[in-house]
């Protein structure tokens, strides 16, 4: 499952044999308090309405790209949203989340479900935006371990990357409600 769009002006899907749906589909997924799994597709959702309900739930997300993920996420169920960002993940079954998590690359552990609002704040399982480089944007990324001037961060829904290190003044804090 992709992270960050590609650059490159022929889509990857153009090479593929695999039928594309119409609109991008989305997955959301995670744990719950009582650590019970929940993850939902979505297709046609605003990015930024996604994001905002992921971050709020403590969840993550993923975009499929290949018929092995469309054959996966074709098992979900259907997730809601609404203007708020709040949304409605049902609970699955914990096989179909462990293969959501084989291919999105593995648990991140638990992902606080409440935003600091300051840098001083800023513990592990925050959720904030990183970069990995200026070119590429900024991707959520959750905080594994915080010294005095820096942080050990995790990509969000790449937990299978290595853990990386950023000043604590290059990250970004996500808005609290």
């Amino acid at each position: 499952m992709s992270r960050k769009p590609t650059k490159s002006k022929t889509p990857m899907h153009a090479k593929s044999k695999t039928p594309r749906p119409q609109t991008r589909t989305v997955v959301m997924f995670g744990l719950d308090k009582e650590r019970k799994p929940h993850a939902a597709r979505f297709s046609g959702e605003s990015d930024a309405l996604l994001s905002k309900a992921a971050a709020t739930m403590g969840m993550r997300l993923a975009v499929p790209i290949s018929k092995k993920h469309f054959e996966v996420v074709s098992k979900l169920p259907a997730g809601k949203i609404n203007a708020t960002g709040n949304g409605l993940v049902p609970s699955v079954d914990q096989k179909l989340y462990d293969q959501i998590n084989s291919l999105v690359g593995g648990e991140t552990g638990a992902i606080s479900p409440s935003l600091p609002k300051s840098w001083t704040e800023l513990a592990p399982g925050h959720l904030v935006l990183a970069q990995d480089g200026v070119e590429d944007g900024w991707w959520e990324a959750t905080i594994t371990k915080r010294s005095a001037d820096a942080l050990t961060l995790r990509w969000r829904d790449y937990p299978g990357q290595s853990e990386f290190i950023r000043p604590i003044g290059a990250v970004a804090l996500l808005k609290p409600q």
